[in-house]
């Protein structure tokens, strides 16, 4: 692993909140923008970037958001398990260039937020960011709003939708959603056997892109991502499929768009659970893995299309 210029430490200690008067960025957080690709000057012209912290569910919150001059409308975009914003640069890109403001937060445990690495007791703790980031982001952009959540971050979104709590996104789109992860029978049972004696276990390195230097880039330079997942993580997993389960059906719209070959989330139950919750039309692409922000140029190409149709589309 590359060690960073600038330590973790430091570059959350030089943020200031978001609520604040914007200040000039400092060295270790212009550092933090040029490693991952979230500079302003990395997307368009134009765009006013404005990076910070909120306060929500006892973290600090890392946030940023991405405002074009006449922006069209705002998504909200939310990222997966272990990872974190700076894994989100293209899917910031193409939505500035499309004319959207762009909104998105580190998770609790992860990026540049507080809290232990990947550790999360309950789900409700995302839920409750992901509402307190929602009147900030109507303070600063322009409607309507649309979120856009990959992975993990889907849980949040999906968890709302069910309870009908959500009246604030006017579109939904799931990239490649997680409800149960490959081998999620198995998860539940290592939790169990590890349980008494370890709280965490390694993370199963799998090939979840087709594009090489994004596998090198996380495999061994990107200092934010997380390598252990949290035992209490699979705990929370499980409690909030149970949630979920037991929530009534609702004629919310959703887009789902999906990898076909996916081997980190199990789509074909997925999929299905959704449709049977939502109103949900689906995307399957052939040949396409989990990290569908990050894959080749020509199948991030075919997903921007899809998202592209579908936040212009007045009938959908």
């Amino acid at each position: 692993m590359a060690e960073p210029k600038y330590s973790i430490d430091r570059i959350r200690g030089e943020m200031s909140p978001l609520n604040s008067k914007p200040a000039a960025s400092s060295e270790s957080i212009s550092y933090y923008f040029d490693y991952f690709g979230l500079a302003p000057q990395k997307h368009v012209e134009g765009v006013a970037h404005s990076f910070g912290t909120f306060q929500s569910a006892g973290f600090t919150i890392a946030a940023h958001i991405y405002l074009p001059a006449n922006a069209k409308g705002t998504v909200v975009i939310m990222h997966g398990y272990l990872n974190h914003c700076g894994q989100l640069k293209y899917a910031i890109r193409h939505l500035l260039e499309s004319g959207y403001a762009v909104c998105a937060y580190d998770m609790p445990g992860h990026g540049l937020s507080t809290g232990k690495d990947a550790w999360i007791d309950s789900f409700d703790r995302y839920v409750k960011v992901m509402q307190d980031f929602k009147p900030i982001v109507a303070a600063r952009c322009p409607a309507p709003y649309n979120v856009m959540a990959f992975s993990q971050g889907a849980c949040a979104v999906i968890q709302t939708l069910l309870e009908g709590k959500e009246n604030f996104f006017e579109k939904t789109i799931l990239v490649a959603p997680l409800i149960h992860p490959v081998g999620w029978r198995h998860a539940q049972i290592t939790y169990r056997l590890y349980w008494p004696f370890r709280d965490s276990v390694p993370r199963i390195a799998r090939k979840n892109t087709s594009d090489p230097d994004f596998m090198k880039f996380n495999k061994s330079r990107d200092f934010l991502h997380k390598r252990r997942v949290p035992l209490m993580w699979v705990r929370a997993l499980e409690k909030w499929n149970s949630k979920v389960a037991a929530l009534d059906p609702t004629e919310n719209k959703l887009l789902i768009i999906q990898g076909e070959k996916d081997y980190t989330v199990d789509w074909k139950y997925n999929t299905k659970f959704l449709a049977e919750k939502f109103n949900t039309k689906e995307i399957i692409l052939k040949k396409a893995k989990h990290e569908l922000f990050n894959e080749t140029k020509e199948m991030k190409i075919k997903v921007f299309n899809e998202i592209n149709n579908y936040l212009k589309d007045s009938t959908k």
